[in-house]
């Protein structure tokens, strides 16, 4: 029997036709959350809202506990609550024991999920190893910027060798001189494409079908182009414009990788629930991704409150299940109307899957990004029932000459007059809604900006629309907090959307109109 263990999630399946029943594998369950929690002295949901307000100590976490069970002991980490998810590390052989002890209980291993934001991660799925190559042949990348001609770095490089395969280089960035130099296989006669991407201030620039010298040093200059101030882009060219009380009174959830407080977003409050970071580090960690989406929200609706839960550690690239299930049950217990997940994983999180239904439930809409796998199916916690999906779309030409972004327009299916269907979002039949996720300007710290792509962009967008019609809508807002208020808010969104002509897997119900 292997030693090495592993975090397991444990949840009790929902005892709807029989609640009056204790089963064995529900009291289990319940003596987990008592062991864990006795000596804490309070439940996990006080233990994490002592650091929800700016300024407060980071949250305290129970001590380790250790539980006799059938299968042997297993370690007991934490709990959302009573009777909810609880997380444990033990061996697989024990995690198949248990679930075949206790059939009541879901017994999974615990995922990580990770940021929809479109880039070197779905273009690159087989990484190169330059050093192996065994050539004189070289590539010599310089990145400049367009109007001035001098160099960018720290951009992030991706060298596509074979973009059927999926194959190249992406963990590469540019150095002081805006330069990047790698060896390339004996064989690379044409280099598909390489693509310069600045976190912030400018547009992605690149160059497709490159040809590569037989020998010796292939060079190419790529000019980036500055973002313009005044630059209208895909989410300008394709919503109404927002009134500066869109959103007034409703409160969005940003579960992501923390949020900076740049100009213009309405932070009321933040909280990191990661369990390795104080509780009130829950500002960005440095990836841009959450406060470039919550730019998104207040961009749509500018009246709205953000929250900011961090579930992402600071040089981290995906989140644990657990972290993103207790910043959802967080956002609920804190008044949020609208919570956004544009983060995704293609196996079903089951603690996550728990959380989104209680929060439908108890009247609060989880929206959450589709993902980026090129037309594959749905992502969760997207793909689960009671979560709106958002898949991703764009105008046509919503970028400046120069700029790499018009690869991202599918040619199947076609566009519509102006508008284009995103080559790398997923579709199926749980798509909800499209919104706007190519060419994206907003925040990507408090003073800069960056441009992104991806459904991860196309979800606040919807989250905004939606907070746009909640606001104009204050009996729903107002309502009380149970599944016919969720239910409400769904509908009013479906009542408002407008097909493209994409189709209901590509597009949902179309675009929230809103004028």
């Amino acid at each position: 029997m292997s030693r090495k263990t592993a975090r397991y999630v444990i949840v009790p399946d929902d005892n709807v036709f029989n609640d009056s029943m204790e089963t064995t594998s529900f009291r289990l369950f319940r003596a987990m959350h008592r062991r864990l929690f006795r000596a804490a002295g309070a439940r996990p949901a006080d233990s994490m809202a002592q650091g929800a307000c700016e300024g407060s100590a980071p949250a305290t976490r129970p001590r380790l506990r250790m539980l006799e069970t059938e299968v042997g002991r297993i370690r007991l980490l934490d709990s959302i609550g009573e009777n909810e998810a609880s997380l444990v590390s033990m061996t697989p052989e024990q995690a198949r024991e248990l679930q075949r002890a206790y059939p009541g209980l879901r017994v999974r291993r615990e995922l990580r999920l990770y940021p929809l934001r479109y880039g070197r991660l779905n273009i690159i799925r087989k990484e190169a190893k330059p050093a192996a190559f065994r050539s004189a042949k070289e590539l010599e990348l310089r990145c400049v910027d367009a109007a001035s001609g001098k160099p960018v770095a720290g951009a992030s490089v991706v060298v596509v060798l074979d973009g059927r395969r999926g194959f190249g280089i992406s963990d590469a960035v540019t150095d002081k001189d805006g330069r990047f130099r790698t060896p390339l296989p004996a064989g690379q006669a044409r280099i598909d494409a390489v693509i310069c991407q600045p976190l912030a201030g400018y547009w992605p620039g690149g160059a497709e079908d490159i040809p590569v010298k037989e020998e010796g040093v292939t060079g190419l200059e790529l000019p980036l182009v500055p973002i313009a101030a005044d630059f209208a882009d895909g989410l300008d060219r394709m919503l109404a414009p927002a009134k500066k009380t869109d959103g007034r009174d409703v409160r969005v959830a940003i579960v992501d990788t923390g949020v900076d407080p740049a100009k213009g977003l309405n932070l009321e409050r933040g909280l990191n629930t990661t369990g390795t970071e104080p509780a009130d580090e829950w500002f960005d960690n440095g990836t841009g991704h959450g406060t470039h989406v919550a730019g998104i929200v207040a961009r749509v609706a500018p009246g709205v409150v953000l929250h900011s839960y961090r579930v992402f550690e600071k040089g981290e690239g995906g989140a644990s299940e657990f972290a993103i299930a207790r910043a959802i049950r967080q956002a609920v217990e804190d008044g949020c109307d609208i919570v956004n997940l544009s983060l995704g994983q293609s196996s079903e999180p089951i603690a996550i899957s728990r959380e989104v239904r209680r929060a439908r439930a108890l009247g609060v809409v989880c929206v959450a990004a589709a993902g980026n796998d090129y037309m594959s199916p749905v992502s969760y916690p997207a793909r689960s029932g009671v979560v709106a999906a958002v898949s991703a779309g764009g105008v046509l030409d919503a970028w400046p000459e120069g700029a790499i972004t018009g690869r991202n327009v599918a040619g199947d299916p076609a566009p519509v007059q102006d508008r284009f269907f995103a080559r790398f979002s997923n579709i199926g039949p749980e798509v909800d809604f499209i919104g706007p996720g190519v060419g994206i300007i907003s925040w990507v710290d408090k003073t800069s900006k960056g441009v992104m792509d991806g459904t991860s962009m196309a979800c606040p967008a919807v989250a905004g629309l939606m907070a746009r019609l909640l606001s104009r809508t204050p009996e729903i807002l107002s309502s009380e907090r149970n599944q016919q208020r969720s239910d409400d808010i769904i509908k009013l969104a479906n009542s408002h959307a407008v097909p493209i002509g994409f189709g209901p897997r590509y597009e949902g119900a179309g675009l929230i109109d809103q004028k």
